[in-house]
Order: C-alpha cells, then structure tokens, then sequence
C-alpha cells in the first residue's frame, strides 16, 4: 500500500523569514549587504553592523527604499561590548534575533610568512576568528535561552586549501570552520543551528580595489614568486581561470546559499562549511 507524502506548507520566497529578525556583520557592503538585502526581501527586519557609518546608513536607505525593515549599528567586531550593544538595539526596536550572520572580515596585510610582521598577523586573527568567536558569544545565549536561532558565518575558500602569501587569512579561516564545527555541538540540543560559508573570489569592491587587499600582497608574491611585473588583476583572473566555471563568483550567489542555510529548508543541516568557489581544483 502506497502513502501519500507528508504535505508541509512552505512559504514562498519572499516570506520565508516574515517576522523574524536578522544581524549581519560586515552589512554595508559586499557580501553583508547581499545577505542585508536577501534577508529583508525575505520578511526579515535586519540591523546592520560595521565600522563605516557611513555606508551602514545607505544600506538602510536602500533595503528601506525597497520595501524593508533595517537599521544602522556601527561596531566593531573586534569589540564585544559594541557587538553586544549592537544585539541589545536590534532586539530592543526588533525583538529576539533569531538569524544572525558574521561576513565581517579583513584580508589587508597578507604576506609570505617570512615577511609577516606580527602585528598585521594578530589584527587578521583577531578580526576574522575572534571577530567570530565575539559575534557568536554575544547572539548565542539568547538563542539558547529561547531554543531557536540560525548562525551562518562567512568564512573562505582559504579555509579549505592553502593560499601561498595567505598564512594570516588561511589560518583564521580555517579556525573559524572549526568554530563551526563544535559550536553546532554545543547549541543543537537546543534546536540552534551553525554553519559557515566559504565563497572564493568574489566579485566585490575587495577584489576590484586592489587597496583593499592586494598591494601588500602582491609586493610579497612578487618578491617570492614571481613573476616581478605580475599584478592584482592578472593573479585573480588566473585564479579564477583555475575554476570550473571560470568566472568571478556573485555576491547574490553567496546571499542566496546563505539564507538558504539560515531558512528552514535546511533545517536538518548544522556545523558545515559549504564551498561557493566556481568549482576551485
């Protein structure tokens, strides 16, 4: 005898996240905005955190503009007391947050190992792990409290494989997957939810200014590498040659897989690392 398949009501696109309540890190531009976006279409009221003002404030315009609900919280991850006090508004004007995402991060200052100076070293550990160690310090007691929450951190395709002039970034990376991985231990029994994304080369300002990320960078691969003339562009568009797909990952992309893992389409799914990279060898 056949059985007719459970039916379960599934919201639609646009509804998926209708009265929930979202921080995300990192939220004025790039990656963080995406997700702000992606979020808010979907019915979520977001607070958007980071240390520019500035651009916190035209994303709110914008996700406003377009129909949402979102709010400017300047901070610093490298500063529990502002991630917290950013938790305390959100929830304040909001209520409880049950979506949270880190996409705070820095790549300035990676070297070869032997040119890094220690300074540069502890500012990139500091952002990108402790940073996440903060962010999930300060939204996971009240997950925990009210045994409901979903926890996306973004992390990179470095957290997987080795990136020569990376050892910093790589290193954080890969600590921030393992976060991941025993967090999601710690939380689950209490119907908390963890995982990571891991986006390669994406088509932000990071990548297209070279200020952001390759001008120290490129001095040390030059320096150890070669070959001496090689620039920022020429490295990341044979990088991303290496790929399957060969182009430049969208920043939609990554939103899209990132509120895909917060949503309840995923919700048996906890303590991965999940690879958006073109198809990286």
């Amino acid at each position: 005898m056949a059985f007719p398949a459970a039916s379960r009501e599934e919201p639609g696109a646009g509804e998926r996240f209708e009265g929930q309540v979202a921080l995300v890190t990192g939220g004025g531009s790039g990656i963080g905005l995406a997700v702000a976006e992606v979020l808010a279409a979907g019915g979520a009221s977001v607070g958007l955190f980071g240390r520019n003002l500035e651009r916190l404030r035209t994303a709110e315009k914008k996700i406003v503009a377009a129909g949402g609900e979102a709010m400017a919280c300047p901070g610093d991850v490298r500063d529990l007391d502002s991630v917290q006090s950013a938790v305390a508004e959100v929830e304040q004007r909001y209520g409880p947050i049950t979506l949270a995402v880190n996409a705070a991060g820095t790549g300035v200052g990676q070297k070869y190992l032997c040119d890094q100076d220690e300074e540069s070293w502890l500012r990139t550990i500091d952002t990108n792990l402790n940073g996440s160690f903060r962010f999930c310090r300060a939204v996971v007691p009240g997950m925990l409290h009210r045994r409901r929450g979903s926890i996306v951190l973004v992390s990179s395709a470095a957290g997987k494989r080795g990136v020569p002039a990376n050892t910093a970034y790589s290193a954080s990376k890969w600590g921030l997957n393992g976060l991941v991985r025993s967090l999601a231990l710690e939380v689950g029994p209490a119907h908390v939810r963890v995982n990571a994304i891991c986006p390669g080369f994406t088509d932000t300002e990071m990548v297209r200014d070279e200020s952001l990320f390759g001008g120290d960078f490129m001095d040390s691969v030059r320096r150890h590498a070669g070959p001496p003339d090689l620039t920022w562009e020429r490295y990341w568009r044979s990088t991303v040659k290496q790929t399957a797909l060969r182009r430049l990952i969208d920043a939609e992309e990554v939103a899209e897989m990132t509120a895909f893992l917060l949503s309840d389409h995923a919700r048996s799914i906890t303590g991965q690392s999940y690879s958006i990279d073109g198809g990286l060898p």
